[in-house]
């Protein structure tokens, strides 16, 4: 990975490289931004630019034999970590490990980051791994398999690189074995940190890392390498951008019309409206029955779907809906559902998908979240028919 492969980020790449010329290299960086900002691939074109034989003031020289093995992640020195869990096909198959470690699932990170361009959300490693519907958790087996790692000496002599993805997923016992290689590492050793949620990484280890924190890419930026990489017109590319908030990920992928689970959360949102709106309660029981087996983070993709959905009925229903960048598919829908979503009934809205999901981070029932859940918007849409017929 090199910087001129990340878009945007101008700013950080140029800090980046002064930090290797200056000699003021970090023993541990944390690299924290929103899925789709770029913290995966900085952490990674930093890494090759550190070890880079003929590097140049702003990026590795992408050709020489350190670059070459970077590239294919198949550098010696240079480690991976991130969160894994044993998926229902290897405890079918008799093949399942009760502490599975990163280095069992190398090949396929190996073959999901050139694909994605390291712009990798949670879900889709998760899927790659065939856990969708499991959280992935970085064991101490990890940890120990680094203390081991990391006492050996480098071997060509520069760095010896840890990329730590999703630290937020460190089970405590491998927190606290990782605490003392971060708090005592051996000489020339970096370790990269790259979280989506930094308040959630041990208070202990974040702490003692040089924080770089990444904004979102500004929506010019996308909309514009939108139009140059994959040949989205300048109107779609600026109404992708803007959905994207901020997230060449997301854009991407909405771009490339790899958006279809987007599409389900949506139709699951708008039938349950409707549902509610015919005050059909056996149909919600069912519809509560549908999302129970959806799995934790689909689950958590839905809530925040439809959050979305919420805030552009309500721009809609105030006369904003210039600032609403409502997808076309549902403009009607947004137009009709608009004066149930007023400034009396948004905030009921809202934190009942706080609500659940809270509920759903907390390993609740799923059943009996989603059918609470159902009646309580059922609730709402009720109250808000009455006000409008008075």
């Amino acid at each position: 990975m090199q910087f001129k492969d990340i878009i945007g980020q101008e700013d950080i790449k140029r800090r980046l490289c002064e930090t290797v010329r200056g000699g003021r290299i970090s023993h541990a960086m944390l690299f924290a931004g929103g899925e789709g900002t770029g913290a995966l691939p900085l952490a990674l074109a930093y890494a090759q630019y550190v070890n880079c034989r003929n590097r140049t003031d702003g990026d590795s020289c992408g050709e020489c034999p350190e670059c070459y093995r970077m590239q294919r992640m198949e550098h010696p020195d240079c480690h991976y970590v991130y969160p894994v869990n044993t998926s229902k096909e290897a405890v079918a198959t008799g093949r399942a490990d009760d502490k599975p470690r990163s280095e069992q699932f190398l090949h396929l990170w190996r073959r999901v980051i050139p694909r994605t361009g390291g712009y990798l959300t949670e879900q889709e490693w998760y899927a790659e791994l065939g856990i969708e519907n499991q959280q992935g958790i970085i064991n101490k087996n990890d940890a120990n398999e680094l203390v081991r790692q990391m006492g050996f000496k480098s071997f060509e002599g520069g760095y010896k690189t840890v990329i730590v993805w999703l630290p937020e997923r460190l089970h405590e016992a491998a927190a606290n074995t990782l605490l003392k290689l971060v708090e005592e590492p051996p000489d020339k050793t970096l370790f990269l940190f790259v979280s989506a949620e930094p308040e959630k990484i041990i208070a202990t280890i974040r702490s003692r890392t040089q924080i770089v924190s990444l904004p979102g890419v500004p929506d010019d930026i996308v909309a514009r390498e939108l139009a140059a990489r994959e040949g989205i017109a300048p109107d779609r590319a600026e109404w992708i951008a803007h959905l994207a908030q901020g997230s060449w990920g997301t854009a991407l992928r909405m771009a490339r019309q790899e958006n279809t689970a987007d599409a389900d959360h949506q139709d699951r949102f708008i039938r349950l409206m409707r549902l509610c709106y015919q005050q059909k309660y056996l149909a919600l029981f069912e519809w509560a029955e549908e999302m129970a087996p959806l799995g934790r983070e689909a689950q958590k993709q839905f809530c925040t779907a439809a959050l979305g959905i919420v805030r552009e009925c309500y721009l809609t229903g105030i006369g904003m809906e210039r600032i609403a960048y409502t997808d076309p598919a549902r403009e009607q829908f947004c137009r009709n559902f608009a004066p149930y979503v007023s400034h009396v009934t948004v905030e009921a809205f809202v934190a009942e998908f706080e609500l659940l999901l809270a509920q759903i981070r907390q390993n609740g029932n799923p059943r009996i979240l989603f059918t609470h859940f159902a009646m309580s918007i059922c609730k709402i849409i009720g109250a808000a028919r009455a006000a409008l017929k008075k």
